[in-house]
């Protein structure tokens, strides 16, 4: 039998298929978005639910055994002991305006006796060994403490100043002095047109007598040789004229006898002589007190260069610091309390990312001033600068370096401290120079290991007895009564008040 074909040509059962297939489609359809929509819809109750806080989480650490080194942290000022703050001066009446030729240092160098620092003007500034900074010109004919200082600086040199004596300026001096200034390729400074002068009228003045006491003596020595005249009917005899030996014989000016005038002619060249050596003991090379920085301790540190070449040299020009950087702490009073001379340090720079050892030399009065060292100012003068010179003209009292006490923290009127001494176990490096640093003060140490739990884990009780609560791994918790020793690093020694109630590997509560 055949299925009845519809007017469109399909059959009844291809009909009706088609018909379940579009309503399961809408079925399905219907569901997909049913399910998307109870997705997004929540109850007051379930939206309470889901932003509640999470419940409690209770924080543990284990309890350890550590060897604590318990410390007072404090913070302390890192400054140079003394700060030389040079400032160029003229070198002589000529130099009407100063100008920076040559640098020959950079900020962190170590300088040694002898080097030369910088030019100013086309003279030469260097350093020398010496307690007193300079304060006058040396010159050949100078006496003083000041001419030791030069001497015993030329010596350790390796340049020797032969016989002059201690404190005398003399030819072997000068010789050291023009030696010197050879080692640093610097023309020889001189004392000058004037003496030279001198030393060349008196040599002159020498000359002029010797010829005198030379025609004298040749005028003597014809006398004596010349033959007299005989008396009638003798034969005539060589020798002296009368009295040519008395001095009572005539000739030459004045009508005083040879003799008396070879003796006054010998006694001015002796004069002129004399008054030659007195000038050639002021002329010849000298040390203009311009040229020289005289420092008690090496090796210094330069740190600071305040110019360039060929700009004005106004103000301090450089600022050394000699005998290493120090370093003071600045406790309060109650943490000096805990602090004794002799006890370890540690310090730290956060700049540097540096950790260097110490001790504690000593402690000072509490004061309110912030720590630095002595400032002393080398050449210029307050107030004075060159003509021409450019700048303020603030002279050699200003210090422009770092540290010192012009450096960070200088003044009063901060908080009461007591200041700790600190001595560093090695040199602290020029780069912490005015730096801020922590100082870790080491007041005890556990020689062997102690039972340690963290400073949060420890609470006094309502009863006031120090406590800790100890977590089991069921979560069961207890409170532990302890006694508490030594802290370091967040940790403290805890001893349990029952023995045996709290060892090391259990878990203590330190927060929720």
């Amino acid at each position: 039998m055949q299925e009845l074909q519809g007017p469109e040509g399909l059959s009844r059962t291809v009909r009706r298929q088609r018909v379940l297939l579009a309503v399961a489609a809408v079925a399905t359809l219907v569901s997909v978005g049913g399910l998307a929509a109870s997705s997004l819809i929540r109850s007051p109750a379930e939206r309470v639910a889901q932003t509640a806080p999470p419940p409690n989480t209770v924080l543990t650490a284990a309890a350890t055994m550590q060897v604590l080194t318990p410390s007072v942290v404090v913070r302390g000022t890192v400054y140079p002991p003394t700060q030389y703050n040079v400032t160029a001066t003229p070198a002589s009446a000529e130099v009407t305006q100063l100008y920076v030729s040559a640098l020959n240092v950079q900020v962190g160098d170590e300088v040694a006796p002898g080097r030369l620092l910088a030019e100013v003007s086309g003279q030469p500034l260097f350093a020398l060994s010496g307690a007193v900074p300079a304060y006058r010109d040396l010159k050949p004919g100078a006496t003083g403490p000041d001419v030791t200082e030069l001497q015993d600086a030329l010596v350790a040199l390796g340049l020797s100043v032969h016989s002059d004596e201690k404190g005398a300026f003399g030819t072997g001096t000068a010789q050291a002095v023009s030696d010197f200034y050879g080692r640093l390729g610097q023309p020889v400074p001189t004392t000058g047109a004037a003496t030279q002068q001198a030393v060349d009228t008196a040599k002159k003045a020498v000359d002029t007598a010797q010829q005198s006491v030379d025609a004298l003596t040749a005028q003597k020595k014809a006398a004596a040789e010349a033959p007299t005249t005989p008396a009638p009917g003798t034969a005539p005899t060589a020798g002296p004229t009368a009295g040519a030996g008395t001095g009572t014989a005539t000739g030459g000016t004045g009508g005083l006898g040879i003799d008396q005038q070879l003796t006054s002619a010998r006694k001015e060249l002796s004069a002129a002589k004399t008054a030659l050596a007195k000038a050639a003991a002021l002329n010849g090379p000298m040390v203009p007190a311009a040229h020289v920085v005289f420092l008690p301790v090496f090796p210094a540190t330069v740190t600071a260069v305040n110019g360039a070449v060929g700009a004005p040299a106004s103000g301090p020009l450089l600022t050394l610091t000699s005998g290493g950087l120090s370093l003071t702490a600045q406790p309060t009073q109650a943490q000096a309390a805990a602090v004794r001379a002799g006890m370890a340090v540690q310090i730290f720079s956060e700049t540097s990312n540096t950790t260097l050892t110490g001790t504690v030399a000593a402690l000072g009065t509490p004061t309110t001033v912030a720590p630095a060292g002595r400032v002393i100012p080398i050449g210029g003068a307050a107030g004075s600068t060159p003509a021409g010179a450019g700048g303020s003209g603030s002279g050699g009292g200003q210090g422009l370096g770092q540290g010192g006490a012009s450096g960070p923290g200088a003044g009063q009127g901060g908080a009461l401290y007591v200041p700790l001494a600190i001595t560093p176990a090695t040199p602290l490096p020029a780069a912490m120079n005015g730096q801020n640093v922590r100082i870790a003060v080491l007041t005890g140490s556990s020689t062997t290991p102690v039972l340690s739990v963290p400073v949060a884990a420890v609470f006094t009780t309502s009863a006031g007895r120090t406590s800790v609560t100890k977590a089991d791994a069921a979560g069961q918790r207890s409170t532990v009564a302890v006694t508490t020793g030594a802290t370091d690093r967040g940790l403290v020694a805890v001893t349990p008040d029952d023995a045996g109630a709290l060892k090391a590997g259990d878990q203590v509560v330190v927060g929720k």
